[in-house]
């Protein structure tokens, strides 16, 4: 399926790993390059990134390997004497804005949409710098694409600023972008040829001509299946840090050794192996050690108060309370700072619905397990001062189940919970994209303003119509266009086989295994892609 292809494989950080037995591979019949975009993972090497771009470099051909190391530099020792080339940047804003302005493209990054979030260790940057580093990253995705001239681009993720560069530049040059969605089923992933900005035509196609087929009932029973269940926390999510409900002081204690490890360990490794450079001032956008420090001792702090008997802004939920859910999100996240760059501001949304929402109902706004300690206690102390909203404990219940089961309907930006609404049968509202928007439950937002017809529709109607038959159509092109593929494990494996030179005998199955689906993940976007052409 796919030979004698020239691809460009995007590449950062552990989602490194996988590339790399994946162009193994297909480097047998194919062109293959590789293309490093985090600035961190290319200029010291250290113990991370010694497995990942350091090891490419090592082990694949050189003249293969593409990185932003040079432009770091020249960003460094330009950023005092910055000229902006405005009709470079005009150029561009006719160009390369099909899905989003030049504006939002620079909340794609952390770096660069630092008065968007609380994690202070990232140094301030100016608007000239912002968009001198965006014009850094113009130019070289234009170079790389113009030499290369790939039949395809290949990726596993959606974060960050030169992603959403490649997403634009490939668009007009009509180099398919390959991508994951995730569908928030399972593990199944889907491909999106837009970093998931926009439902995918296939994807919708393929639903509708699902929901006209006459019913299969191995999909009805999943969706029902899924409704019994005690608990819908999908697998994805099991075992990590939003599966997470407490804080001890054992868990404090223990964070805070680990954050001294991180930092100081980690930088006297680095001042060992390189000492004529300066860690401080290796890049403005890198962060700095001390304040990362003194963040992750604060989040550490503040999370063990919020999960104490002494925090006054969390309260129990009240059984007689009519509400609207509204879980939190991970700040910063590509599912906000690339889907939704318009509503990253959460303060805003709950500030809102306080005042769209009908008399007598409540908003009962849940803190992400991911931002407990992270997030200014301000923001608590302002989102408190709405009467008719609600923080509520986040651990009070251990599932997402029951506190969607009991509210009215979701809103969310574009969390999970708006899925899990929709199986369970309950109306969602959302603010930005994703693949289970086909769902007929799920109302997708243009402005704030269409939340009060939203409250205005769940006040109108005693009884949602069963929709059953959706979920399961949705499940059905799931199962034919996607792959159910735990990313996490694969990197997870991918990582201890390229560290450790080997695997045991049941991980390297569960390796090669995982490694197929991911091809066959590929494989499926390849084919989308020349149907369509036929």
């Amino acid at each position: 399926m796919i030979k004698n292809k020239s691809v460009l494989f995007i590449c950062k950080e552990v989602f490194s790993y996988p590339i790399y037995f994946l162009g193994n591979e297909l480097e047998k019949d194919n062109n293959f390059n590789y293309y490093f975009i985090q600035n961190t993972d290319v200029i010291i090497k250290n113990e991370l990134n010694a497995s990942t771009y350091f090891y490419f470099k090592d082990k694949k051909s050189s003249n293969k390997i593409y990185d932003v190391k040079d432009l770091n530099y020249e960003f460094l020792n330009n950023r005092k004497n910055i000229k902006i080339d405005f009709n470079k940047l005009k150029e561009y804003e006719k160009k390369y804005t099909y899905f989003k302005g030049l504006n939002k493209q620079l909340i794609s990054s952390q770096y660069t949409s630092t008065p968007y979030h609380d994690r202070f260790y990232y140094p301030f940057t100016t608007y000239e710098e912002n968009l001198y580093w965006l014009l850094l990253n113009y130019e070289r995705t234009e170079s790389i694409l113009d030499k290369i001239n790939p039949d395809y681009i290949f990726d596993l993720d959606v974060d960050d600023i030169q992603r959403t560069i490649i997403n634009e530049v490939a668009n007009y040059k009509k180099i398919p972008y390959i991508n994951i969605e995730y569908s928030r089923y399972k593990s199944f992933i889907v491909p999106t040829y837009n970093l998931g900005l926009k439902l995918d035509e296939y994807f919708i196609h393929a639903y509708d001509k699902n929901k006209k087929e006459i019913f299969y009932n191995e999909y009805k029973k999943e969706v029902s299946v899924y409704r019994e269940n005690t608990s819908i926390m999908s697998d994805f999510f099991k075992n990590d840090i939003t599966s997470k409900y407490s804080f001890s002081l054992k868990d404090f204690f223990k964070a805070i050794l680990e954050d001294f490890y991180n930092v100081i360990i980690s930088e006297i490794y680095f001042l060992k192996k390189n000492k004529k450079i300066n860690f401080f001032n290796t890049t403005p956008l890198n962060s700095n050690p001390i304040k990362r420090l003194l963040f992750w001792l604060s989040r550490d702090i503040k999370k063990f108060y919020l999960y104490s008997d002494f925090n006054n802004f969390f309260v129990s939920p009240k059984k007689e309370d009519e509400y609207i859910y509204l879980p939190l999100h991970l700040i910063p996240e590509s599912s906000t700072f690339v889907k939704a760059p318009m509503y990253v501001n959460e303060l805003n949304l709950i500030e809102a619905i306080s005042k769209l929402l009908p008399i007598n109902w409540k908003l009962y706004v849940k803190e992400h397990q991911s931002m407990i300690g992270e997030r200014s206690l301000r923001f608590y102390k302002n989102v408190k001062k709405f009467h008719n909203v609600c923080l509520v404990k986040p651990n009070y219940y251990k599932d997402p189940k029951p506190w969607i089961e009991r509210s009215l309907g979701v809103v969310t930006i574009t969390g999970s919970s708006a899925f899990e609404a929709t199986m369970l049968n309950k109306p969602a509202i959302v603010f930005g994209n994703s693949c289970f928007n086909v769902l007929s439950n799920i109302k997708v937002a243009n402005n704030l303003n269409d939340l009060e017809t939203f409250f205005k529709s769940i006040n109108s109607q005693n009884l949602l119509k069963d929709n059953i038959n959706d979920c399961a159509s949705y499940l059905k092109t799931l199962d034919e266009v996607g792959v159910d593929l735990n990313i996490k494990q694969l990197i997870k494996l991918s990582g201890k086989k390229i560290i450790s030179e080997t695997l045991e005998e049941e991980e390297e199955n569960t390796h090669k295994e995982l490694m197929s689906q991911l091809m066959n993940f590929f494989k499926k976007g390849v084919k989308i892609l020349e149907n369509n052409k036929q």
